[in-house]
């Protein structure tokens, strides 16, 4: 097939795609299908359709970019192809669907906050960009409140495509939800006992270079570690837990009041049988009303008898 012809194909799957997932899958197999030998062409259409799409639009084409990653029916050397891409223009996609200045920005907020979580947890990029787009977001996210009434205004979308975004929504949420309860593809293994290394989890990790930190170059003298799915768990539960604050105070102190060595202990049987017993004063002997006795007669007796 002729370059310019794929082109006009891909460009015209890319206008179908929307939250569910049948349109995602078809853009995906067409991706595999033309992908090793134009995917630089067909990277292009995608960032062009991103640049010139409205917002609901980009996040749908940046949950298409999420699924070249995360989808595990695609072959690694599908992703190896696309990540050099997906580095370079990291800062330029997470603008684009989260955009300075529109209030209609905050609908992408979310979705983007995850998949930069999921990016994270399933090492598709180096740590330190990732950090630094979770940080531009928390910037972002406090910009966009800040807004004034008249500015968030100007770029509500209308109701026609807010009941659309609506129903998308609910889907996005729903592949969010069913992705949560996925766990990674060693979990069931014996490798779990022994550990599990980030290049079993995705087979291009080796090829990347990976920039360690000060403290992890000084703290991990052999260079090697052992990742198991239990360090996957505690890495996401690390990033999403807040600080300690007056809260967790006050969950001590309710947990103090209902502490063992805090209550009050019972006395044992033994001092309980030498104490005294209670004196118990004696109750009074109620008068028994006077007995009534049933008649000798019958009453036709004893009426007759009254009569004579």
């Amino acid at each position: 097939m002729d370059p310019f012809q794929v082109r006009l194909r891909f460009v015209s799957t890319l206008h179908r795609v929307n939250a569910s997932l049948p349109t995602i899958q078809k853009a995906l197999s067409y991706i595999v299908e033309h992908g090793p030998s134009m995917h630089s062409e067909l990277w292009e259409c995608i960032i062009d359709q991103f640049r010139s799409g409205s917002i609901n639009r980009r996040i749908n084409l940046l949950f298409l970019i999420d699924s070249i990653f995360t989808d595990e029916t695609l072959s690694s050397s599908i992703r190896s192809l696309f990540r050099p891409y997906l580095e370079r223009d990291l800062y330029t996609l997470i603008d684009l669907a989260v955009p300075e200045n529109r209030w209609d920005a905050v609908l992408n907020l979310a979705a983007v906050e995850k998949i930069v979580s999921t990016w994270k947890t399933r090492f598709i990029l180096n740590r330190s960009p990732l950090d630094d787009i979770s940080t531009m977001l928390e910037v972002r996210k406090a910009a966009l409140y800040s807004l004034s009434p008249t500015q968030r205004s100007q770029t509500i979308p209308p109701p026609n495509d807010m009941q659309r975004r609506i129903e998308e929504d609910r889907e996005r949420h729903k592949r969010l939800r069913e992705r949560s309860w996925i766990l990674p593809p060693t979990a069931f293994s014996h490798t779990t006992l022994f550990g599990t290394r980030p290049e079993q989890l995705d087979p291009t990790y080796l090829t990347r270079k990976q920039s360690a930190s000060p403290r992890e170059k000084k703290e991990d003298t052999d260079g090697e570690r052992i990742w198991t799915t239990q360090d996957l768990d505690f890495s996401a539960m690390w990033e999403e837990t807040s600080d300690f604050n007056d809260d967790d105070e006050e969950d001590l102190r309710e947990g103090e009041k209902t502490f063992w060595a805090n209550q009050i202990v019972p006395p044992l049987p033994e001092m309980q049988a030498l104490q005294p017993a209670p004196t118990v004063a004696p109750t009074p002997v109620q008068a028994q009303p006077p007995s009534i006795l049933p008649p000798r007669a019958p009453a036709s007796m004893r009426f007759a008898q009254r009569s004579s």
